[in-house]
């Protein structure tokens, strides 16, 4: 499955996700912190009153504990408050570096993929960071604290509450490792599981055509069950690891009463103590789920750390422009075309030399034309890193300009795309925002886009991948959107051959006396080619 092959591939790459200490939640964090010191020190207030109440009744002190508890509640509700605003804040950052990488990776993964790593994953983090971390971070120094009261108390109570914590961290560190690795199957069958589905749906015309629905039914079911039974098997560590991190608290309750008799305390000392205890015995009984949000945090930052280091690196390239020349030089026709391909891709094919008006067929096998095409659309052909790779107009490079002047030099329309989410004049003005909107309707009418069938003319929504647009509409509008302009490079396939018949005659002419370079795979009958690009033999 792809996801196993995304996930198996990263070993090597170092696992390191953007920094938490970062602008917007410096102070969230340091808020974090200082609610911790708080809540330590009601603890320590709240225990010595609780304490005076054992030796005496009074309504002032009953009060005064009343209002403690209030505030106690009140610091852990702003923990917890805080706690979801970090957290929500820096998964915001990895998802939308993760649609980022998505749609830039010249092969990008499944949508059952995408959508399993931008929740599951994320999830697993943004839990470790709310659940996980801000429990430690809060928490620590309310165990601090509240260990120093005691150490006041009698340093034996102190003694108690350390083995309390020698005890939790031997368990939890026995058991992380195989939470870890049941995290890691767990996830990798909940991919298989997305991937699945989502490539069912896809396909469900020719499913059931096919009278295939209870069969393929069954093959999701039967994923299904591995996705179950790895649950069950991870669920085993937590019942361990919270189980466990309940009972301990308990065995230092019993420790602390046994140091306290040994000490012969007061009954005021010892109602303070077993109430801090009582407290402490709260933030250790959490400890069981960080450690397991701590390993499904692991199992998720392995998959999601190296497609953001690979992002960044391909975002860093795009935002350092090695090109002296703009998209406003480079649109001026004539325009001459190189394509030099990179390493990975040289073996198949040889670079690319146009003059404007040239027609160039591109001829070898469908899945290397295809994928030739599509690399030369988006820009990664300079995703390699070779200073040469890319696509150069007029001896400037494309791929060395932003995204925004990128779109404007080269047009295309293939059968891998499928019109984004949004209205119809936005999908035909894609390429360029501030294009005339009249111009644009034209160009689509004269492509066989007829907006007068649309429900709301240019202004229908579109979604799902295009809907409620045909196939043929759908490419008119993916025609007219690469026309628009007459980029100096454009890129067609055998989409073309899906327009209406007489819009299909029309567009022939037009790219017949195309004045830039037209690159096209697949038979479009009409188009006379000028010359071909061969694949190596």
């Amino acid at each position: 499955m792809l996801d196993q092959k995304t996930a198996a591939a990263p070993v090597a790459q170092p696992e390191r996700l953007p920094p938490l200490v970062a602008p917007g939640r410096r102070m969230l964090l340091a808020g974090l912190l200082s609610l911790g010191v708080l809540a330590g020190l009601l603890s320590i207030a709240i225990g010595w009153l609780i304490g005076q109440l054992s030796a005496s009744l009074s309504a002032g002190t009953l009060a005064a504990v009343l209002g403690l508890v209030g505030c106690f509640f009140l610091a852990k509700y702003a923990e917890r408050v805080l706690a979801e605003k970090l957290g929500q804040h820096y998964v915001a950052q990895l998802r939308r570096g993760l649609v980022a990488h998505a749609l830039r990776s010249a092969r990008g993964p499944s949508m059952g993929i995408t959508i399993a790593r931008s929740t599951n994953d994320l999830s697993s983090i943004r839990n470790w960071i709310v659940q996980g971390m801000v429990p430690l971070v809060a928490g620590l120094p309310l165990l601090i604290v509240s260990g120093t009261g005691l150490w006041f108390l009698h340093p034996l109570l102190a003694l108690s509450l350390g083995a309390t914590l020698v005890l939790e961290g031997i368990l939890l560190a026995g058991l992380a490792g195989g939470t870890f690795l049941s995290a890691r199957a767990l996830r990798r069958h909940r991919g298989n599981l997305a991937a699945r589905i989502a490539d069912t749906v896809a396909a469900r015309t020719a499913i059931a055509a096919g009278g295939g629905i209870e069969r393929e039914v069954q093959r999701v079911q039967d994923t299904s069950q591995k996705v179950i039974d790895a649950s069950v098997h991870r669920a085993r560590f937590a019942a361990a690891l919270r189980g466990g991190a309940l009972a301990i608290p308990l065995l230092g309750t019993a420790l602390l009463v046994a140091a306290a008799a040994q000490a012969q305390l007061p009954a005021a000392a010892v109602a303070t103590a077993l109430t801090l205890m009582g407290i402490c015995a709260g933030t250790l009984g959490e400890w069981g789920r960080v450690v397991e949000y701590r390993q499904n945090y692991k199992a998720g930052r392995r998959i999601i750390a190296p497609l953001l280091a690979e992002q960044e690196r391909w975002q860093a390239s795009e935002a350092s422009p090695a090109s002296t020349r703009d998209a406003k030089e480079l649109m001026l026709q004539p325009s001459s075309v190189r394509i030099q391909l990179p390493e990975s891709m040289a073996g198949k094919f040889p670079t690319l030399r146009a003059q404007p008006g040239q027609r160039i067929a591109v001829r070898g096998n469908q899945g290397d034309c295809a994928a030739l095409l599509a690399a030369i659309a988006t820009g990664s052909l300079a995703h390699d890193a070779d200073p040469q790779a890319g696509v150069w107009i007029a001896e400037g490079r494309s791929e060395d300009l932003p995204a925004t002047g990128r779109r404007k030099l080269i047009g295309a329309a293939l059968e891998s795309m499928v019109p984004e989410r949004g209205s119809v004049a936005r999908a035909l003005r894609y390429r360029h925002p501030g294009a005339s909107l009249r111009k644009a309707v034209a160009l689509a009418e004269t492509c066989g886009l007829q907006m007068a069938h649309l429900p709301d003319a240019e202004e229908t929504r579109l979604r799902r991948g295009g809907e409620p647009l045909n196939s043929a509409q759908q490419a008119s509008l993916l025609v007219a959107r690469a026309l628009l302009r007459e980029p100096p490079l454009l890129v067609l396939d055998s989409l073309l051959a899906r327009l209406p018949d007489a819009a299909y005659a029309t567009v022939a002419e037009l790219l017949n006396d195309y004045p830039g370079v037209l690159i096209f795979s697949g038979e479009l009958p009409g188009i006379s080619e000028t010359a071909s690009w061969e694949a190596r033999a």
